[in-house]
């Protein structure tokens, strides 16, 4: 008899410890990405509840002009230069074949244009050829992979610019990270102080005013709902795949909380709709799972 109960205890155990796993964003996303035979890495954090699914290492493609932006605010920070101070453009500067709309604005060379103005193209309509120049302001591709080692992302590798992934897309494939790391360090910035409260304040404003990847992560949110962030999308292989489909960055709830997510995928055969709605499909459950579970 004693037997008996003790085995109507451990299944009735077993019975709870599933049951209250299917209620975790854990468990949501991983019976979402079930039925997509594709290779996603996800990573949430609200507060200190981190969710990770596939935390293996990502190309980031425009995610990390993300980097860019903080290592050339702090730069500014640090040298007590202005956001208003103009930099002199000269042809030879530019990839006229890359993406690049402030080519198709400043048409006459050699030009002048703000930091402000060459952050907002980066961020905002992730300019390749401004994305370059800033690199190049702050010191060079080097100096932003120690930047991003010395907060303390020693997993986060940033080898190549724009220029040299345009010239060989294989190249897309050497600035990597995982989905964890990119959350981990966007709420690092935010919360400890990194930049000064008038840089972070302006690379919140262009990250929310960004104007890629409208079907990607914003697209599961209700339309009232701010998101700052910043996509990312690579080229397709000969073969066919997409080298990565990106979207990162951070939601503002009705509360007011916020949550951090980043949604990679890498080496997709699907097409870039069929992508995007994976991406919005995945934003849509985070969001009503921390609109049902406030606290």
């Amino acid at each position: 008899m004693l037997k008996i109960k003790m085995f109507i205890i451990f299944l009735f155990s077993i019975i709870l410890i599933v049951w209250f796993y299917t209620k975790t964003l854990n468990f949501r996303l991983n019976l979402y990405l079930i039925n997509n035979n594709v290779n996603v890495g996800i990573a949430t954090l609200k507060d200190k509840d981190l969710v990770v699914v596939n935390n293996k290492k990502y190309p980031l493609l425009s995610v990390f002009k993300y980097f860019v932006a903080i290592k050339v605010l702090k730069y500014i920070d640090q040298k007590h230069i202005s956001l208003d101070t103009k930099i002199t453009i000269n042809q030879n500067m530019l990839d006229m074949q890359t993406h690049s709309p402030m080519i198709k604005d400043y048409k006459n060379y050699p030009f002048d244009i703000t930091l402000a103005q060459l952050l907002e193209y980066m961020i905002s309509q992730s300019d390749n050829n401004a994305c370059d120049i800033l690199i190049d302001y702050s010191g060079g591709i080097n100096e932003l992979e120690k930047f991003i080692h010395e907060l303390g992302f020693n997993d986060i590798i940033i080898k190549v610019n724009e220029k040299d992934m345009n010239s060989d897309i294989y190249n897309q494939y050497l600035n990597t990270s995982t989905p964890k790391d990119i959350v981990l360090m966007m709420k690092r910035v935010k919360d400890n102080n990194i930049l000064s409260s008038s840089s972070f304040a302006f690379l919140e404003n262009i990250m929310l005013k960004i104007s890629t990847g409208e079907n990607k992560i914003k697209a599961g949110l209700p339309k009232n709902i701010k998101i700052y962030h910043k996509t990312g999308s690579g080229s397709r292989t000969p073969k066919g795949l997409k080298i990565a489909d990106n979207d990162a960055g951070y939601v503002r709830l009705p509360n007011g909380d916020l949550y951090y997510i980043a949604i990679m995928i890498k080496d997709s055969p699907l097409s870039d709709d069929e992508n995007s709605k994976i991406i919005s499909d995945i934003s849509k459950i985070v969001y009503q799972y921390f609109c049902i579970n406030k606290n």
